[in-house]
Parts: structure tokens; sequence; C-alpha cells
């Protein structure tokens, strides 16, 4: 799957998603870290992980409730994890 450029879907990982390591926002990690965290996660899908441009929050929202876990712990965890 790949980054649609029509509507700046994301649809899993892709290396065309994956930003600079350097990057440190919440997005940039996720893209960094996606493919491991969805290894250790696996009963996340893909309909959680689908999220537009400026959406982020919303696909956060789904991998909490997935989980059984806030939306904090969830950000916490992309922002201190060991890549």
């Amino acid at each position: 799957m790949s980054l649609d450029k029509d509507n700046n879907k994301h649809r899993g990982y892709t290396e065309d998603s994956k930003l600079n390591n350097s990057d440190d926002s919440l997005e940039g990690r996720w893209s960094n870290i996606q493919a491991d965290y969805r290894k250790k996660n696996p009963n996340i899908t893909d309909e959680d992980l689908d999220f537009k441009s400026g959406e982020f929050d919303h696909m956060i929202a789904s991998i909490a409730r997935r989980t059984n876990r806030s939306t904090e712990d969830i950000k916490n965890e992309i922002r201190n994890w060991d890549t």
C-alpha cells in the first residue's frame, strides 16, 4: 500500500511515507515506527491506521479504542518508542 496522492491518505507503512529519522513530531515518530508498532500490536487493523492528513489524532483514538488504552498512553508510547 502506498501514499494516495489524490487525497493524502495513508494506508499502512510504505517506504514513501517513512520520514526522516530526526523528525521528532508525533506524526514523524509514527511514520518511523509504524511497522514495528504493528508487529507488537497485531490486533490493530488497516482501518485503524487509515487517516487523512490533519487527522492523526483520530488515528490515535482508533488505536486507543482497539487496545483498550487511553490516547495519552498511545501518544506516550509513540514518543518513547525505542527504534
